[in-house]
């Protein structure tokens, strides 16, 4: 008799293990951070110098876990949780939330394409960052392009697949208010083509903020690789109309933990902006790999705002270089440096996604990073 129960055990032991044999659940994470050392940062009263332990310069540090079960037939459902946080003092980014990096959950045929639902990339950035050399980086610097789209968006659904060399990828995020079904919501759309070791592609996107005023946004993108080198440039163009605002992050307003700016203050003061603001912003980088363990990375950005302030333009420009010296597989060191300038009246703009100098024009950085990922 005790034979027959260890042999039903087993067989329930056996099929439970069979039942769950096609799903995955993966742990992983990336540790970034290093010593930076930054000119003209603003202080109370003007600028000063600063070195500081920061936050890594080329990728956010993250732990995350992402899931697929086989449900047959070719469809599986999926999901992504991730966190974000900073190695200097352990504290969560992304405005505090647990999984602010995003959190979603979908499902996924090889025919029709995923659907995926919850806290995501915008169509707009993932975008860009498929046409960056670092994938959008970490710091003012190398990432404040992301600033003038908007980077993750709560309450969205995704629909993304290939056809062929064509890969396309549609956003629809909730404004969740009621008696609206705009107000605070995105719409944006992409269209990949790869063949080979080209790129190419376009996209554009709508936010309204919480009183219908509308952030427009497209662009147009190119990349290619060589043996060792892969080159690389964007154009990217938005339009706010005048009192565009997201909403403080962790409010649930409308456009809340989007980390985009707005077009309601200038530098006379709050709720000084009358015209719409038009930026013109080109990207062009590359990287070079001379040997599998080395990386050399140099870009630039360079932005032309209309109408900071009522008839008034800025200049908005960044220039950066990282060498990457792989450790291991798995971990890296790397020394990034940077310059920044702006001119007109991105010097004083509230609105400015590279931030201020404390009233100077430039800034200069160089950071020693040490990298890990599990």
């Amino acid at each position: 008799m005790q034979k027959r129960k260890l042999l039903a055990i087993c067989v329930i032991g056996l099929s439970a293990h069979g039942a769950y044999a096609q799903s995955d659940v993966i742990l992983y994470g990336i540790a970034d951070t290093g010593v930076r050392f930054a000119t003209n940062q603003p202080v109370k009263g003007g600028s000063a110098n600063q070195v500081l332990l920061s936050d890594g310069a080329v990728t956010g540090s993250r732990w995350g876990l992402s899931g697929r079960e086989d449900l047959g037939g070719g469809t599986s459902a999926v999901f992504g949780l991730e966190n974000g946080f900073s190695v200097t003092n352990g504290q969560f980014g992304q405005q505090g939330q647990l999984f602010g990096r995003f959190a979603w959950l979908g499902l996924s045929n090889t025919t029709w394409g995923s659907l995926k639902l919850g806290r995501q990339y915008s169509v707009g950035f993932d975008f860009i960052a498929r046409f960056d050399p670092i994938g959008v980086g970490n710091i003012g610097p190398d990432e404040w392009e992301a600033g003038l789209i908007g980077v993750r968006y709560d309450n969205t659904a995704q629909y993304a697949n290939d056809f062929g060399p064509v890969s396309i990828k549609l956003q629809r995020s909730f404004g969740n208010q009621a008696g609206s079904a705009s107000i605070g919501s995105t719409t944006a759309g992409s269209l990949l083509y790869n063949y080979g070791s080209l790129r190419a592609g376009m996209f554009g996107q709508q936010s309204v903020d919480s009183h219908s005023h509308a952030m427009d946004a497209g662009g147009v993108a190119a990349r290619y690789s060589f043996d060792k080198v892969t080159v690389e440039t964007y154009y990217l163009e938005t339009r706010r109309e005048a009192g565009f605002t997201p909403s403080a992050s962790g409010s649930g307003q409308p456009l809340a933990n989007t980390s985009m700016i707005g077009n309601y203050n200038t530098a006379a003061g709050a709720g000084k902006q009358t015209t719409p603001r038009t930026d013109h912003l080109l990207q062009v980088g590359g990287t070079w790999s001379p040997r599998s363990y080395m990386i050399f990375t140099l870009a630039g950005m360079y932005d032309w705002t209309t109408n900071v302030a009522q008839g008034q333009s800025g200049r908005t420009g960044s220039i950066y270089g990282i060498a990457d010296y792989l450790l291991s597989k798995r971990t890296d060191v790397y020394v990034e440096a940077d310059y920044s300038h702006l001119s007109g009246a991105a010097v004083k703009d509230p609105n400015s996604p590279l931030g201020t100098f404390g009233g100077k024009s430039s800034s200069v950085g160089a950071m020693l990073a040490l990298r890990t990922r599990f």
